[in-house]
């Protein structure tokens, strides 16, 4: 008879690793194997089976049989992977004396045998296939080694295995550039991380982004890990993603007090590390003011960092007052921080208190205004239009106290005439009706949009 059946790959046994989401989805090893299983019996033939199949017969030999020449048969290796997967060591003891499978026999995702035990653990079937001569460096399709699969799911023994007795390369990635050491940083393997260490691993590998370590351990407020890595004395906390993220803006970002407190004792020189900005501008003290990390923030405008205006285009006041965060406002202004600060839009901190209505940031905005201005200029701020157009507002009256009240009366002016002027333009088309075309009654009115609406007036 002719033995038929589908190739492993048609659909994936192993869950790839996936730094972003760590829900990895359950694989259908039992209907594979029960599908197997219907096909055909591969250790139980009749004298009239082919050639390939009469290699797994119970019937003794009188002599050992030759390793086949030809391309070994789709049904055996499949049969050979589904034993390592789940690990059914008789099965693949058999299969690799009688049926002399090359132990490395490969599927369409390029997966071993010893994959595929490394993933699901099976220490024995692991032992045995290293035994008898399996890669201990065999990459499958997406770059990943036995020692990544047994560092991704917590497989120690096997892991120990690999690295003590087989000397598998420790630093060897997928080819998203992850290695062993980033995986059980990411999900805080303490021992895992610790062996991997002891052999020599380069605490400062990247990947693809630039993600080290490290970094993945802070994010994920592995405390135990950041110390082992630090303890190394080589893990360069001065790193950045091609974003611009550094591990320190990781720990800020996701809120964990207790690594930031570890860092600023044992890290000799961190205050470089403060403005580190990630790509779009925005720093470590920027994300708690934005996240609402009162302890954070405290703890880090000791280190003096920048409250002006960043490349994204805000302060971090403005971030505090748009999210509603009122005892950070008053950690920043006490600090130094200008509540009179134009950001992208040209809006101060005072004028986003006001146009959201949060009426205790905006007391202490003006409370902290009070020395530097008269009532009549408070007055003015509390009253003004908010648009882009008003917000040329002239600081000298602020920064050098102006005691010419007819000046500021004539700001004051100024700024209720733009209001009026503003009113008036809005109800004032663009163009004058023109007359109707001949042979029809009434005027054409125009249809261009308004400057201040993104649709027709109609």
């Amino acid at each position: 008879m002719q033995l038929t059946t589908t190739s492993m790959s048609d659909d994936p046994i192993i869950p790839e690793i996936n730094h972003q989401d760590e829900d990895d989805e359950e694989n259908t090893d039992k209907d594979k194997i029960e599908k197997t299983d219907s096909n055909h019996n591969l250790l139980n033939t009749s004298s009239s089976s082919s050639k390939n199949t009469k290699l797994l017969s119970r019937s003794p030999s009188p002599s050992p049989r030759p390793a086949p020449t030809g391309p070994p048969d789709r049904a055996l290796n499949q049969k050979f992977h589904v034993a390592a997967l789940t690990g059914n060591l008789n099965i693949l003891q058999e299969l690799v004396t009688k049926a002399h499978l090359p132990i490395d026999c490969r599927d369409r995702e390029n997966s071993t045998a010893l994959l595929l035990s490394s993933a699901r653990g099976h220490y024995s079937c692991a032992e045995y296939l290293l035994a008898n001569g399996a890669d201990p460096n065999a990459r499958r399709i997406t770059g990943a080694s036995p020692l990544y699969f047994a560092a991704s799911y917590h497989h120690t023994r096997i892991a120990e295995l690999l690295i003590n007795k087989y000397k598998a390369i420790v630093d060897l990635s997928t080819f998203d550039g992850s290695a062993p050491l980033h995986v059980a940083c990411e999900h805080g393997f303490a021992d895992i991380v610790q062996l991997l260490i002891g052999a020599q691993a380069n605490v400062n590998v990247k990947m693809n982004d630039g993600t080290t370590a490290v970094m993945l351990a802070c994010q994920n407020g592995h405390l135990s890990i950041v110390q082992m890595l630090v303890a190394t004395g080589q893990c360069n906390l001065t790193m950045q993603r091609l974003d611009g993220v550094t591990p320190l803006f990781l720990v800020v970002q996701n809120g964990h007090e207790a690594i930031f407190d570890y860092l600023n004792e044992n890290i000799e020189n961190i205050k470089p590390t403060i403005d580190l900005a990630r790509e779009d501008g925005a720093t470590p003290i920027f994300k708690a003011c934005q996240k609402g990390y009162d302890s954070l923030v405290t703890k880090l405008l000791k280190f003096k960092p920048n409250l002006e205006l960043l490349k994204n285009g805000e302060s971090c006041l403005h971030a505090a007052t748009m999210f509603n965060h009122a005892s950070i406002v008053r950690s920043l202004v006490d600090n130094g921080a200008n509540p009179l600060l134009n950001n992208w839009e040209g809006m101060t901190a005072v004028d986003l208190a006001k146009e959201a209505q949060i009426q205790d940031i905006l007391d202490l905005l003006m409370k902290a205004l009070a020395p530097k201005m008269s009532e009549h200029g408070r007055q003015y701020l509390l009253h003004k239009s908010t648009r882009r157009s008003d917000a040329d507002f002239d600081s000298d009256l602020v920064e050098h106290e102006e005691r010419d009240e007819w000046k500021l009366y004539k700001s004051l002016h100024s700024a209720a005439e733009l209001e009026r002027l503003e009113e008036e333009i809005e109800h004032t088309p663009i163009l004058p009706d023109l007359p109707a075309a001949k042979g029809k009654h009434g005027t054409v009115k125009s249809h261009r949009p308004h400057r201040y609406h993104s649709t027709s007036q109609k």
